[in-house]
Order: C-alpha cells, then sequence, then structure tokens
C-alpha cells in the first residue's frame, strides 16, 4: 500500500521536473495509445484471488521527455474486476493516473520498453476484503512496442486502497494488454 503511494508520488514529481523539457523546441510531440489488458488474479501473500479477473480500457497521452523515457497521463474509462467468491458482484469504475516508460531503443519511443504506473479508481461495488469504493492500482510491467503502432505489454498490478480503510485486502493481477498508438 506504502509502495502505491511512493510510486504516485514520484510520477507526480517526474511530471513537475519535467513540464519544461516537454516545451523545448523541436521536441517530439507526443502520441496517443489505447489499450486493451486483462488478466486472472493471483494468489499471493495469503490472499487468494485464483478465479478473478481484472479487465480495463485505457487511453493515455505519452509525452517522451529525454531520449529513453516518456511519461504518460492515463484515463482507465472501463475497470472491470469479477470476483469468483461473490458470484455476480462485479465491480466496475473508472480513473485517472501517470505512467513512466524506459524505452531500450534510443529517440525511437517503440522497441522493447520497461513500464511503471498508478491509477486513483473510483467504483461501484466492493471487493472483497477492501472497504473502499475509492483504490489505487499500481503496475510494473514490460512491453514491446511495433513500427506499426500496434504495442503488447505484459503487467504485474496490484490494486488496493492505500489505508484509506481498515480493511485492505489486496489484489495482485497478471495482465497482459494489446493497443495502438495513433
Amino acid at each position: 500500500m506504502k509502495i502505491n503511494l511512493l510510486v504516485g508520488l514520484l510520477l507526480l514529481a517526474s511530471l513537475f521536473f519535467t513540464t519544461s523539457l516537454c516545451a523545448a523546441e523541436g521536441a517530439h510531440p507526443g502520441k496517443f495509445n489505447i489499450e486493451l489488458s486483462g488478466g486472472p488474479g493471483l494468489e499471493l501473500g495469503g490472499t487468494d484471488r485464483s478465479g478473478d479477473f481484472l479487465l480495463k480500457s485505457t487511453l493515455e497521452f505519452e509525452k517522451p521527455f529525454s531520449s529513453h523515457f516518456s511519461l504518460g497521463l492515463r484515463l482507465l474509462p472501463l475497470f472491470l474486476y469479477e470476483q469468483k467468491s461473490k458470484g455476480d458482484d462485479t465491480v466496475w469504475g473508472g480513473g485517472l493516473g501517470l505512467g513512466l516508460r524506459f524505452y531500450f531503443e534510443r529517440d525511437s519511443y517503440r522497441g522493447v520498453y520497461l513500464e511503471t504506473n498508478t491509477h486513483a479508481l473510483a467504483h461501484k461495488g466492493r471487493i472483497e476484503g477492501n472497504g473502499s469504493n475509492l483504490n489505487f492500482l499500481s503496475a510494473f510491467g514490460v512491453g514491446y512496442g511495433f513500427q506499426n503502432g500496434l504495442h503488447t505489454v505484459l503487467r504485474y498490478e496490484h490494486l488496493s486502497n492505500a489505508g484509506l480503510d481498515s480493511h485492505n485486502r489486496g489484489v495482485d493481477v497478471l495482465t497482459l494488454g494489446l493497443g495502438f498508438t495513433f
């Protein structure tokens, strides 16, 4: 839960420090990414989420700020979490967040990359063991951006309320995403 806040603060600090860099003449104009991702819940730390499933869509404006790094402002217009233990109780909502990517290939902003991102989510319904309708979704992943604009990414994602409520059993998910850049 503290890692969510730390990642969020680091990304926010990056946004403030890179604003002037992004405005520099000749800087890369940025791009929009759309993505659909989903995957199964995991059994970690004594919490069994196997049988659960996360599905989300993402719209991101990604802006390079160095030869290898980019920062993205992310909108999650659709977030669904299906819980095996609660029958038909699907949690759904949306959120906003930030993402940071490191591209291995200099100045191309495609090829192999590492990413981290964090989002604030508001949702209807409750996740089992979690007493809040406001949660934070953080992720670490590795992806590949193709020359034709497609990308794919594999992520470990963690969802929790960062201690906003005393009931805070987290959710761990392994997701696979497929998206397009325009």
